[in-house]
């Protein structure tokens, strides 16, 4: 009976091996998960909605998962992350949310035609993944952040058609020479860059009446 006794010990050792590796692998995963769930939450709940458009974002709804029938939302499915934003033609207004910098895995922030307002939060200077940054055509205001010069993979950075203000930071000129930077209908002033981005056709600093000139 001995070897029938040490068989049956076996799987069990295994069974739970397995379940202690297996919740080790997924702790992570779920952390970030509900990490990015709160960030995206941050920014609702900041935001005026009166048409809905964020509805879908309703935990105490029970749908706890971004990744699971959020509008506007797109996940890598393999890495439980969210890795887009599109939100474009709704009726928001309010600021844009600091904790939008913890979106670790973000690839595409796309916010526009909308009415936020408000300043570009420094903190989108920590998304190291972003490609793209669309935050046009709205009401933003303030300075450009400096800390989006830090963004290596930024191919975008489209901030046109809102009233920004203040020179624009010379951290920008340490972005690829390959990405499209449109700035234009704002209200920038000081010197027009000529490194980085600026040095080709890919930019737009049209409609800054005060760009050249002292702040």
């Amino acid at each position: 009976m001995a070897p029938t006794a040490a068989g049956a010990r076996l799987p069990l050792s295994l069974t739970v091996f397995m379940a202690v590796a297996t919740t080790m692998l997924l702790a992570p995963a779920e952390a970030g998960l509900y990490g990015d769930r709160d960030a995206l939450m941050a920014l609702r709940r900041g935001l005026q909605d009166p048409d809905g458009a964020l509805r879908s974002w309703s935990p105490e709804l029970g749908n706890m998962n971004p990744c699971i029938n959020w509008s506007h939302v797109t996940c890598d499915r393999v890495a439980n992350r969210v890795t887009e934003i599109v939100i474009g033609f709704v009726n928001l207004s309010g600021p844009l949310s600091p904790e939008l910098g913890k979106l670790g895995q973000l690839t595409k922030l796309w916010i526009s035609y909308t009415n936020i307002q408000g300043t570009i939060p420094e903190e989108l200077g920590n998304l190291e993944n972003l490609n793209s940054m669309h935050l046009h055509n709205n009401s933003l205001s303030g300075q450009i952040p400096a800390s989006l010069g830090k963004l290596k993979s930024l191919k975008q950075l489209h901030l046109q058609q809102n009233r920004l203000t203040g020179p624009i930071p010379s951290e920008l000129d340490g972005l690829s020479d390959q990405t499209s930077v449109n700035l234009s209908s704002n209200d920038l002033c000081g010197p027009i860059p000529t490194d980085g981005p600026f040095k080709n056709m890919n930019s737009s600093l049209a409609d800054n009446p005060r760009l050249g000139g002292n702040c």
